[in-house]
């Protein structure tokens, strides 16, 4: 049965050519602070490449599989960010828990569990030391990780990751990234001697987006489409 009454993509499956329809989130501002570097990260890559669809994740409990059930179309890629990590993230493992935090709402979770009588937990197959290797040698600091936090990212993982288990026709990839909090002062890695630094800020952010982009077009990954797509 599909998740959530998902109907078929509307982009072509016929051409080898065909754009993706690609998904990328970020989360709301959480924790006092006025801004969310995963959101800001978000823009950045819109600007970048126009027909992505962007969406902002409340931090709330249950709000990432509300959000990707409201999708219309079935995507076939969602790349999802989250803030908080000392250098960027690519979280590979999501426990099908939830931590005692309160959320936005001032709330705790209502249930334990992300998904009723969901698998304890869901293993991302996608080659993140490989993807992290490609990244740091660009000069951003990344890091294969199984720790997601027990907090919303770590929600929204498991959820993508949930919904790919469920279809046959979408989510061909899903990804999770951490990425640093905006103002934090990083190594570039690219050195190797920790002399270099860079200070998170949406230049830097819309750097590490492009370069994302470039190594997921480069593996054929994902598929990009040259126009401004209308699926919104």
């Amino acid at each position: 049965m599909l998740l959530g009454g998902f109907a078929p993509s509307a982009q072509s499956q016929t051409s080898a050519e065909a754009a993706d329809r690609i998904v990328v989130s970020g989360f709301e501002p959480f924790g006092g602070r006025s801004k969310n570097a995963s959101w800001t990260l978000v823009q950045e890559i819109k600007k970048a490449f126009p027909t992505i669809i962007d969406r902002q994740i409340p931090v709330v409990w249950g709000a990432p599989l509300k959000a990707i059930e409201a999708e219309k179309n079935v995507p076939d890629v969602w790349i999802a960010f989250g803030e908080g990590s000392p250098a960027f993230q690519i979280e590979v493992l999501a426990h099908n828990r939830r931590g005692g935090f309160q959320d936005n709402e001032s709330r705790p979770p209502s249930a334990p569990l992300i998904v009723e009588e969901g698998a304890a937990e869901l293993k991302n197959k996608i080659d993140a030391s490989a993807l992290a290797a490609k990244l740091s040698a660009a000069g951003f600091p990344t890091r294969e990780s199984s720790s997601a936090g027990a907090y919303l990212c770590e929600e929204m993982l498991y959820s993508l990751l949930h919904a790919q288990a469920k279809h046959s026709d979408g989510f061909r990839l899903v990804l999770f990234i951490h990425v640093p909090v905006l103002g934090k002062v990083v190594s570039s890695a690219a050195t190797g001697d920790g002399t270099a630094t860079k200070k998170v800020d949406a230049e830097y952010l819309a750097a590490f987006g492009r370069q994302l982009f470039a190594a997921l077009q480069e593996n054929q990954q994902i598929r990009i489409s040259k126009t401004v797509s209308s699926l919104r």
